[in-house]
């Protein structure tokens, strides 16, 4: 009788004790010191998304006990991109965040041509003038209380024209029915004689489908995640991918809680993340991984357009970003100062 009361005592005492490790939230792991959420928009399969996570995994292993990053992958935590500029500052719905800075046009407006698509015609470029990117955004940035902890390499290097049927001169591209994905290429390619309308991701392989459009203005590399190759079998290469680099931020307010030693592990992990990204975008690994896939669904890939034509179309895109800039009064005209003398 005595032996069953002790045993109900002591089996009491360890409930007790689960019970209160339950209700003070403690596990056999200890939390972290901080805990940042972090958001991104790309689902987990993209290259982009890959090189996110491997930047919170790093931070995590290398911090130990003293911050724990968690991504957040295809906006799951239900925060928009073109909020960013709003929300990240306050460091309590998120504290870290990658960003393609071209959504921030609603608060940004000069971002809508801060470095469009066409305007640089080759992508080791981007790299050469990440310092002056640096620099405009950062000034963005501490505008709200965010740091710029570096970029992210884009997923691929080239873009191409799909289309239909087999064609990779501008001459044959007049009179076709061509979808792009911003007006900046609607206006590019009015300047030379193509006809061309916005068409989202997501109706993409519909409209060349049905005929709304003959041909699409669109990296291989990013076109058989939606198997347009499919329905545009035939592609050539026109202008390389350099567009914004990809940002990745955090809360100023959340770097500063951190202690000297996680900051320098914070920041260092961002610049290796940076130099692999950009190696990877500039190898071009990615692209050739999907024209493998291209070539295996029956996609043929044509010689590039011209020389003359790929000079035409910089000739265009450059003449266009300058117009847009002197319309987007002193902001838009100094940075296209700055960017316009860094990619000569």
């Amino acid at each position: 009788m005595i032996k069953r009361l002790v045993l109900k005592a002591a089996l009491a005492a360890v409930l007790m004790s689960s019970a209160s490790a339950g209700l003070l939230g403690v596990d056999d792991a200890r939390a972290a010191d901080s805990e940042w959420k972090m958001h991104i928009v790309w689902v987990p399969a993209r290259p982009e998304a890959q090189a996110y996570q491997n930047f919170a995994d790093r931070v995590s292993e290398q911090a130990g006990d003293a911050l724990d990053v968690k991504l957040f992958t295809g906006g799951s935590l239900g925060v928009k991109d073109a909020d960013l500029l709003r929300i990240l500052p306050r460091g309590n719905i998120i504290q870290a965040a990658g960003l393609y800075p071209g959504y921030l046009t609603r608060d940004k407006p000069q971002y809508a041509y801060t470095l469009p698509p066409g305007v640089v015609a080759q992508p080791e470029t981007l790299q050469e003038i990440l310092p002056e990117l640096r620099e405009l955004y950062e000034a963005t940035y501490e505008e709200v209380g965010i740091k710029l902890l570096g970029f992210v390499g884009h997923a691929v290097r080239d873009t191409h024209i799909m289309c239909k049927e087999p064609l990779n001169s501008l001459e044959q591209l007049r009179g076709k029915k061509v979808r792009v994905w911003e007006q900046f290429h609607v206006d590019v390619l009015e300047k030379l004689g193509i006809s061309a309308q916005i068409v989202g991701q997501n109706d993409l392989y519909v409209a060349m489908q049905t005929g709304v459009i003959d041909c699409a203005v669109y990296p291989i590399g990013l076109a058989v995640s939606v198997s347009l190759q499919e329905v545009a079998p035939y592609a050539s290469y026109l202008f390389p991918y350099v567009l914004h680099p990809l940002n990745l931020l955090a809360s100023q307010e959340a770097f500063d809680a951190l202690s000297p030693e996680v900051q320098e592990i914070v920041t260092k992990t961002a610049a290796e993340v940076e130099q692999k990204s950009f190696a990877s975008y500039l190898s071009g690994v990615n692209d050739e991984a999907a024209l493998k896939v291209f070539r295996e669904d029956g996609g043929q890939l044509l010689d590039p357009f011209p020389e003359e034509d790929q000079q035409a179309f910089v000739k265009a895109a450059r003449e266009t970003w300058q117009e847009l800039s002197a319309a987007g009064g002193e902001a838009g005209q100094a940075t296209y100062d700055t960017l316009s003398k860094a990619i000569e």
